[in-house]
């Protein structure tokens, strides 16, 4: 097993201003020498990866449907027994649709199915090789991006994709270049334009809204994040349409990035 799949990132801890590096730190100056290398002189990489529920008999192994003792306790304390327990029947009778709707947000229950980027106007979309292959090609992407000091660009990816796709290459045994993260930190050629809109706050702030502040364009109208799967298995057409639904993700991301004055 390759040692950078036990490199510990801690991606559950998020940096905190007690946090930030001390002058002269090792971790400064790991961050100045990914800084410091010579720039190709190439346009960012706007990156984005579309997830979807594990298959349905992975899903069911990982399943849990309350009892109605584990049930009650998540009640109002003050609710009869019968209120109680004609709650719980409405919770059994939604309880598996709600958690594959829900399966595609963590990289425990879901999987990526795509990961597009995006880079000089050019569009590709890693998602027919099979997940193992398509995280190795793009993190081989992200070290030759690295190496040459491009800008790499996602919206919530910070918090979001990066995480999900380190995860998921855990899982399947795929190496994670150790440029990526150093400890608490993302490598800082990593941008996330919902960081840069947040300035420090804790609040979620969606493409599409950040997109119609800066009237540079919204999402694909008739198909979310979470139809994604649905379309990426439907029809040829059907497949199309959710590439293009990445495609118009990753424009929508440049064109702030843009306005932000991040590239």
């Amino acid at each position: 097993m390759s040692n950078d799949i036990l490199f510990d990132f801690d991606l559950d801890d998020e940096p905190t201003l007690a946090d930030k590096p001390q002058d002269g730190s090792p971790l400064e100056k790991w961050a100045e020498e990914q800084l410091s290398k010579p720039s190709s002189g190439s346009g960012p990489l706007f990156f984005d990866c579309e997830t979807g529920p594990r298959p349905e008999e992975e899903l069911k192994l990982l399943y849990h449907e309350k009892t109605l003792d584990e049930f009650a306790t998540t009640c109002d304390k003050r609710w009869k027994p019968e209120t109680v327990a004609e709650k719980f029947e409405q919770y059994r009778k939604t309880a598996w649709d709600d958690f594959v709707g829900r399966a595609a947000l963590s990289a425990t229950t879901g999987r990526v199915l795509l990961i597009g980027v995006l880079n000089n106007g050019g569009f590709h979309g890693f998602g027919k090789d099979g997940e193992s292959a398509n995280l190795a090609m793009f993190w081989d992407l992200v070290t030759d991006s690295l190496s040459l000091k491009i800008r790499i660009i996602g919206h919530n990816s910070n918090s979001f994709d990066l995480p999900f796709l380190s995860r998921r290459s855990w899982l399947l045994g795929v190496p994670i270049p150790r440029e990526v993260r150093q400890g608490r930190y993302w490598n800082p050629l990593f941008i996330d334009t919902m960081e840069a809109w947040q300035f420090g706050a804790r609040e979620y702030t969606s493409l599409n809204d950040i997109g119609k502040f800066f009237g540079v364009g919204q999402k694909t109208e008739g198909i979310c994040g979470g139809d994604f799967a649905k379309f990426w298995f439907g029809t040829p057409e059907e497949r199309k349409t959710a590439l293009e639904y990445n495609e118009t993700d990753l424009r929508l991301t440049a064109a702030i990035a843009a306005k932000m004055g991040l590239v």
